[in-house]
């Protein structure tokens, strides 16, 4: 906690103590100046023993029941005191160049918000596992730059547009309160909303692809390498869907035909979701049972607040 600390890094996490302990023995690794201290808000069942990393100025936050990722990581910012704070997930390592070179970016734009680092595959760091995740236009789909391809030289070192923070990102402390933080309605998937809604006051967000971190994920390959999060984690597959339509009711929720719609749309991740969890979910019956919940709940909601961010509609 030198005069240089700038950042505060914040990692929420739930029952991945391997991952975890991986990700701060990285950040004890690439230990940069500009980091003030770690917190990590932890709603394990098992809280893993962390009090070996003091030389990262580390808060342990543990929970006595399951917050799930986004009120954790308004818990997890509320406690900082630093200009900027880094949020990144469990499943992630870092390298010399994850944090620093954010940080003085950010540092040198200040109508920038956030700034995401792109993501490598850990197992395989010569595969990206995305750039960037800027929307296709008129849709409430993200084009996913990069994604499963080998690393791209001509799309390294900058600055790429892109519309959710998935993974990792910094983010100054004035536009995160300026937002209010994140909408811990969205229980699981909450970095659109927020990066919408920063865009919406004007802030910038962006990608910096000179900034790695690297994903501890299953690689493409094996079948339902793509749903691998829910098939070992069923809550969460609840929270996933009934997010996907609280977000699509809140941006599109004005369009003719809107369930009917988002029932279709739906349909394109659901059943291939669905395939994956029967053929390699360890509680099947639970997964299914919490994947109805959430696609009710969210066909269901009401956006109480309909968003001012818009999507340019096709003709």
């Amino acid at each position: 906690m030198g005069l240089d600390a700038l950042v505060t890094v914040v990692i929420p996490t739930h029952n991945r103590p391997r991952k975890l302990v991986a990700l701060l023995e990285s950040l004890e690794r690439h230990q940069v100046p500009e980091l003030d201290s770690v917190v990590v808000v932890d709603d394990s069942d098992e809280p893993a023993d962390l009090r070996r990393f003091e030389s990262l100025h580390l808060e342990h936050v543990v929970l006595g029941r399951r917050v799930f990722i986004s009120k954790a990581k308004n818990m997890g910012w509320q406690r900082t005191k630093t200009e900027f704070v880094y949020f990144i997930d469990d499943d992630n390592v870092v390298d010399d160049t994850t944090i620093g070179p954010l940080v003085n970016r950010i540092r040198a734009s200040p109508t920038v918000a956030a700034m995401m680092p792109s993501v490598l595959y850990k197992s395989t760091p010569s595969t990206v596992w995305v750039y960037a995740t800027p929307l296709l236009p008129g849709r409430l789909k993200h084009l996913l730059i990069g994604r499963n391809l080998p690393r791209n030289a001509s799309l390294e070192n900058r600055l790429l547009s892109t519309d959710a923070l998935p993974n990792a990102f910094i983010i100054r402390r004035r536009a995160l309160e300026d937002v209010g933080g994140f909408d811990e309605n969205l229980v699981v998937n909450s970095s659109m909303d927020l990066c919408l809604r920063l865009k919406a006051k004007r802030w910038g967000v962006f990608a910096y692809s000179g900034s790695l971190t690297y994903h501890d994920v299953e690689l493409p390959g094996k079948f339902g390498w793509w749903a691998a999060h829910g098939s070992a984690d069923p809550e969460r597959v609840r929270y996933e869907i009934r997010d996907w339509f609280i977000i699509r009711r809140k941006l599109l929720g004005e369009q003719r035909f809107f369930a009917l719609r988002s029932v279709f749309e739906s349909a394109k991740f659901v059943i291939p979701n669905l395939l994956a969890y029967a053929t390699r979910g360890r509680k099947k019956g639970a997964i299914l049972r919490s994947l109805s919940l959430g696609y009710l709940e969210g066909l269901r909601s009401k956006s109480s607040t309909p968003s001012r961010v818009q999507i340019r509609q096709r003709s």
